[in-house]
């Protein structure tokens, strides 16, 4: 398997920066999809654009379980991958790869039977409570194909490879932003089939890049890594792997948690002011998230130099790559905030004619873009603490 991480001091910027524009220039794709899906959604009136937002706010608590999955998958691929264990990489992408089919089957079972009765805590109108049920059904069925694309992926960003996994997941991106106006409004033979029709796209997308991701990791083509796992399906586990992921992934599945259920909540109090004011807040929250591009990528990068550092059991360097990446994110939030907050207006000018909804949406951003400069120097201060803390017990389980 290629090194493709120096670790050497001199090369911090140059390694982060290597690490971490593939994952941005996801990140750009991923936001540009959600805010597609408000833009055609949002011709279909106020009502679909509610149920849209308020079936994203579910949708991403439930994704945001796949941390349980990424975040040790990420921890100990890159420790094994900078310690020159091989196969213990691949014993970490077999152990990812079917816990995400556990993990989907459960979610997707909580969707169908429990999906109605979350939304209804909402008290929304009947038509945003129809739609918002519609998208979230056949929308989560994608998590079976969603949380194993994804915890391939940061496997594969674990041995240092950014680029394969998420250039995968920026082309499934490019297909369901390329179905959506033909399933929503029945452009050539398609029939129209409004929100469903979001829905479905999203769907089929991450179908297509589950079987790329998965292709690249049966084969150990593509991917500069040259990481090839022909024993993905077995069936032979590992306890102590299992063991070690529910003690890294748990608490961090936990902790990223805490933001998408505040939106929930937060979500149930702005359902009380009425259709407007979910369907403004649903666009700032996707409007937010491109504010979180730069330090995401940032933050991942980051954490594939600290895992393998510490593998390598190189103290000082992973001292030394905090220090730096917090550096860069107090000043990537800065800039993201001052962009937000002026901006405002014309972004959501481009959503939405609603005056009132234009309104609310304005508010709520400048409101909430100063608070943007703190949080990025936060989630790279958090890796560090993450790092620190799960350190000793995952080379106590090795």
């Amino acid at each position: 398997m290629k090194k493709l991480v120096s670790l050497e001091k001199e090369k911090i910027y140059h390694d982060l920066w290597h690490l971490s524009w593939p994952v941005m220039m996801f990140m750009v794709f991923q936001t540009t999809l959600e805010l597609v899906d408000f833009f055609w959604v949002g011709m279909l009136g106020a009502e679909a654009l509610a149920g849209l937002s308020l079936s994203h706010n579910i949708f991403w608590v439930l994704f945001t379980l796949s941390q349980l999955i990424t975040v040790s998958t990420l921890s100990l691929s890159s420790r094994y991958r900078g310690s020159g264990d091989l196969k213990g990489v691949s014993l970490v992408a077999r152990h990812t790869f079917w816990m995400a089919g556990a993990l989907s089957v459960l979610v997707i079972t909580f969707i169908f039977t429990m999906g109605d009765y979350v939304l209804s805590l909402y008290q929304v109108e009947p038509e945003v409570h129809r739609n918002a049920l519609l998208y979230l059904q056949v929308a989560g069925g994608s998590f079976i194909f969603l949380y194993g694309s994804v915890g391939l992926a940061f496997c594969l960003q674990g041995v240092g490879d950014s680029f394969t996994s998420m250039g995968i997941l920026v082309f499934t991106n490019i297909i369901n932003i390329v179905l959506d106006p033909f399933l929503i409004f029945g452009w050539l033979f398609f029939p129209p089939l409004g929100i469903l029709g979001a829905a479905l796209a999203s769907l089929l997308a991450r179908a297509v890049g589950f079987f790329l991701i998965l292709y690249v990791v049966l084969s150990g083509k593509i991917s500069p890594s040259g990481l090839k796992v022909p024993g993905l399906f077995s069936l032979r586990f590992s306890g102590s792997i299992f063991i070690q992921m529910l003690i890294i992934g748990l608490p961090a599945s936990l902790q990223g948690m805490t933001r998408p259920v505040t939106g929930a909540i937060m979500m149930w109090i702005v359902a009380l002011f009425g259709t407007e004011a979910v369907a403004s807040f649903g666009i700032g929250l996707r409007l937010l998230s491109f504010c979180f591009i730069l330090i995401t990528g940032l933050n991942m990068g980051t954490a594939t130099m600290v895992g393998q550092s510490l593998g390598a059991r190189l103290k000082d360097l992973t001292q030394e790559v905090i220090k730096r990446a917090m550096k860069l994110a107090l000043t990537i939030q800065t800039a993201m905030g001052l962009i937000a907050f002026s901006l405002a207006p014309s972004i959501m000018g481009v959503f939405t004619d609603d005056s009132q909804v234009m309104e609310m949406g304005i508010s709520y951003i400048r409101l909430i873009a100063p608070a943007l400069v703190v949080m990025g120097h936060c989630m790279l201060y958090q890796l560090f603490l993450k790092e620190r803390g799960t350190l000793s017990l995952t080379w106590l389980a090795l």
